[in-house]
């Protein structure tokens, strides 16, 4: 189970640098986008084809279904599903079983190119993008609230793939694709560099992130070799004063 809120709470220092230790990797699975989802226990991945598949935390696959899109290239859960894009600025929800709820829809002018999407815990979406890079905090209505340039980052973050976020330290995931560093890039809310994990050493080309909170489990999508990695987890240090609601517990823990 995870400690680390625990551990700050008595006083102790947090390690200067984020641990990452993997576990395994399920190897023929494109994940180019992922996002873990506790009501099913599970992560969802879309392989930038039509099918959206629900994988365990183990890496076996649940099912699959058939998104009725012409491709899913970024998703993210919501309360009552899931949020798809296409990659071409045409977003869709559905519901667990893969029904659109909706008709698809345009959530804001300026998303076209979206390669990672994250609902974080006030309703906003964290989003990124690859050309130009950046990362964005966009409003439910399709506002855009914070605008940050990935090549001004400090080492550049150039080409953003996959962002989650972890609610219990606050700090954002972002990996880094290999036209950039391949690499897990751990964020501060305003956009400071924290600490940069190199990843090739599991595989190549990250292209998607997500976590499950409770236990500090990362998953990384891989477009090169076509893998899922497993791995646990520790951030760096906490950004933020009180942990953001992280809904429910894993049902099956």
């Amino acid at each position: 189970m995870r400690l680390l809120p625990i551990i700050l709470g008595l006083g102790l220092t947090a390690p200067a640098e984020a641990e990452l230790a993997h576990r395994e990797t399920i190897g023929g699975l494109r994940g180019v986008s992922l996002a873990y989802d506790a009501e099913v226990c599970g992560v969802w991945v879309a392989t930038e084809g039509r099918e959206v598949i629900l994988m365990s935390t183990t890496g076996r696959e649940i099912m699959r279904f058939d998104s009725g899109m012409s491709s899913v290239r970024s998703l993210t859960v919501e309360e009552g599903g899931l949020l798809l894009a296409n990659g071409w600025g045409t977003f869709r929800r559905v519901d667990r079983q893969g029904r659109a709820i909706e008709s698809d829809f345009s959530l804001s002018a300026t998303l076209v190119d979206t390669e990672g999407l994250h609902r974080d815990a006030d309703g906003s979406f964290l989003v990124v993008e690859d050309d130009p890079s950046r990362l964005m905090r966009v409003a439910p209505d399709g506002t855009l609230l914070v605008e940050l340039q990935g090549d001004l980052f400090d080492p550049p973050m150039i080409e953003p793939q996959g962002v989650a976020r972890d609610p219990f330290s606050g700090n954002i995931l972002v990996v880094d694709d290999n036209e950039g560093l391949n690499a897990l890039f751990e964020l501060a809310p305003d956009g400071r560099v924290l600490t940069v994990t190199p990843l090739s050493e599991w595989g190549y080309d990250a292209e998607g992130v997500a976590l499950q909170p409770e236990t500090g489990t990362l998953f990384v999508g891989f477009d090169g070799g076509q893998a899922l990695a497993i791995f646990d987890w520790r951030p760096s240090g906490m950004s933020i004063s009180e942990p953001l609601d992280r809904g429910p517990d894993c049902a099956f823990m």
